[in-house]
């Protein structure tokens, strides 16, 4: 039996994991199902996950993510803060915690969202940021849907830390790099059949730290190893459930702010990964791919 047919007439919940620029792969992901037929009764989704989820959950057609995604250059988004930081880092405010504003990142989304508040989605939607103010995660499932996306997209570093709910929110990938348990767990996590993961590997420590920056590369390959032995253990949790989960994992072309140009290909990567594993018999994650 393939996965497709696996998941025939059942309600699937799917989560798009974090992934540095993983629009991209997600976009073509999303891309892959529909044109599968396979539908969706819930999204859920962390940093660059989280915004591929909410267009979806948003019912924005698929090809029209792919669209909106490689439709972006560095500077819909580039706004670096360099006054706000040397005037916070003196006054002990969070601007220092990113480089840019994130002002542009907002109006995008604005403009891009066909709903303004989670409660308007046609299909649900779960959401998940780092709380700086509890050390914790931080599940969104309400309020309004930019500032949500905005937060669980704030990579460390890059985007200055979001203030919403009450909290200091960086990029919900820091704890959680896919939220297949915060699904589980969520109001309409209890309806679903099975749940469908889109994994990235992280890039982080893909070689030996060494030099002037081996000590940041160092940290970045700890933090990797730690987020998915996280997500190994959500796995093993929700088997324990009895929840089915399937992950589908795609190696990506490195796109970053420098290499958009790589876009095209990345969406290509994410969409056949998606056939492809549709296509075949589902098999278990090894942590390895």
């Amino acid at each position: 039996m393939t996965l497709r047919q696996r998941l025939e007439g059942r309600r699937v919940g799917v989560v798009l994991s974090a992934g540095y620029f993983g629009f991209y792969g997600h976009a073509g992901f999303v891309d892959g199902l529909h044109e599968a037929g396979v539908q969706v009764a819930a999204w859920a989704g962390t940093s660059a996950g989280g915004m591929v989820a909410a267009f979806g959950a948003a019912g924005l057609p698929t090809a029209r993510i792919a669209e909106l995604v490689l439709a972006q250059r560095r500077e819909h988004f580039w706004d670096p803060d360099y006054v706000g930081i040397a005037v916070d880092a003196v006054r002990r405010g969070h601007r220092p915690s990113g480089l840019l504003k994130g002002a542009r990142f907002r109006k995008l989304l604005e403009d891009f969202l066909p709903v303004k508040d989670f409660a308007q989605l046609p299909t649900p939607l779960v959401l998940v940021a780092t709380c700086l103010s509890k050390r914790a995660p931080h599940v969104m499932t309400q309020g309004e849907l930019a500032s949500a996306i905005h937060a669980t997209c704030a990579y460390p570093g890059l985007f200055q830390a979001v203030r919403r709910d009450h909290s200091l929110l960086w990029d919900g990938g820091i704890v959680d790099k896919a939220p297949a348990l915060a699904l589980r767990d969520s109001v309409v996590g209890a309806a679903l059949d099975v749940l469908l993961v889109h994994y990235l590997p992280s890039r982080d420590g893909a070689k030996e730290p060494a030099g002037a920056l081996a000590y940041p590369a160092g940290m970045a390959a700890g933090f990797a190893a730690i987020r998915r032995d996280h997500f190994r253990l959500q796995l093993e949790v929700l088997k324990a459930r009895g929840v089915e989960v399937h992950v589908v994992t795609s190696h990506l072309p490195p796109v970053s702010p420098k290499t958009m140009h790589l876009g095209p290909k990345a969406v290509a990567a994410g969409k056949r990964a998606a056939l492809d594993a549709l296509a075949a018999a589902p098999r278990a994650w090894t942590g390895e791919d």
